[in-house]
């Protein structure tokens, strides 16, 4: 089942726009992130693909499921499984209970008998891995129980698409990571069509096949985890998609070099990663830059280092495997080289 938004545009009451023109296309099977910051328009397109929110009257654009124009269908006739990121389950329900329920409510003729339904809920909590909590309560599992127990109960109507909305944002940060891989691998096994609202590059970048960058309610860029990250279309998706420093300088044969008074320099970018350190000028560069190690955090497979430059006073984060690290031990107060790879800049950041 494939879902496709033609130039969507919604307004909300007093002039916010928190949609502008998007358009976008996820193919039946396909696990797709919409990233974003907070009110970029991601929650309230998601809403919109649900049937929750409705475009705006005049030119808002149109869904379609499968070919088919579903603008004008309510959310119950959309058919859609909706996680939400609070859980949003029956505290008075078991477990039991809350994943039925959407089967409990069909009206009669469509209701399926209470054996299909205990088998159903009983083939979810498997594949759910949580067998044997059937009749417990919400308050009696753990947070990452409960969101397995939300997206149980949205599979339990056969929705034709999963839709979700920061489904582990209120989750400690070691849960997130085991539940984020635990649904790629639900997802590759049941291949149903599924997007995703999330302000985590980390989580998008890992868990999506495709990652939609929303920004003040238009699409940046549309991509695989790898185009966007590696082939960021502007400055906006370099910097939302992880750490970045900036240079103001110029390129002459090699890497970026302070500018000149009277230039007009770009400005470029450079991942941590992309910051090597020396304790001599790197040979041929003619404006080698000289930084003061400020501050060093060891903890991880990961060594990061603030460095404050000796021209500008700007920090610089880099970080260094714990092998070079290790081989170049750089100490708190000394002062060493910047050697800067795959610098980035981008058109809109020259002064013509």
């Amino acid at each position: 089942m494939s879902i496709e938004v033609s130039h969507l545009s919604k307004t909300f009451p007093g002039g916010f726009r928190a949609l502008d023109d998007v358009s976008l296309r996820v193919e039946t099977g396909e696990l797709v992130a919409l990233l974003g910051p907070s009110g970029s328009g991601k929650t309230t397109l998601l809403r919109v693909i649900a049937g929750l929110e409705t475009p705006d009257a005049t030119g808002g654009g149109d869904v379609r499921f499968h070919e088919e124009d579903v603008s004008g269908a309510s959310a119950g006739e959309r058919k859609v499984g909706f996680v939400f990121q609070h859980y949003a389950l029956f505290r008075h329900m078991t477990v039991e209970r809350n994943v039925s329920f959407g089967l409990r409510v069909r009206p009669r003729r469509l209701r399926p008998g209470k054996r299909q339904i205990r088998d159903k809920v009983h083939e979810l909590l498997n594949l759910v891995q949580l067998e044997g909590l059937a009749s417990r309560y919400p308050h009696q599992l753990s947070g990452g129980q409960r969101q397995r127990v939300a997206l149980a109960r949205a599979l339990a109507v056969e929705p034709k698409v999963l839709l979700l909305d920061e489904p582990f944002g209120a989750l400690d940060a070691k849960v997130r990571r085991e539940l984020r891989r635990w649904l790629r691998k639900l997802h590759d096994e049941m291949h149903i069509t599924s997007v995703f609202v999330t302000h985590d590059q980390e989580e998008a970048l890992e868990v999506a096949d495709r990652v939609c960058v929303l920004n003040k309610g238009k699409v940046e860029q549309i991509g695989t985890p790898t185009d966007v990250y590696e082939h960021p279309a502007n400055k906006f998706v370099y910097n939302f998609l992880g750490n970045v420093n900036l240079f103001h300088g110029r390129l002459k044969e090699g890497p970026p070099t302070v500018a000149t008074a009277n230039a007009a320099p770009p400005t470029f970018y450079v991942r941590p990663h992309d910051i090597d350190l020396r304790r001599t000028p790197p040979e041929g560069d003619p404006s080698p830059i000289r930084a003061r190690v400020d501050h060093v955090s060891p903890a991880g497979p990961i060594v990061r280092l603030y460095l404050v430059r000796d021209d500008t006073q700007e920090v610089v984060e880099s970080e260094l495997t714990r092998d070079r690290f290790t081989e170049l031990s750089p100490e708190v107060g000394e002062d060493v080289y910047l050697v800067l790879k795959n610098a980035r800049t981008f058109a809109e950041d020259y002064s013509i």
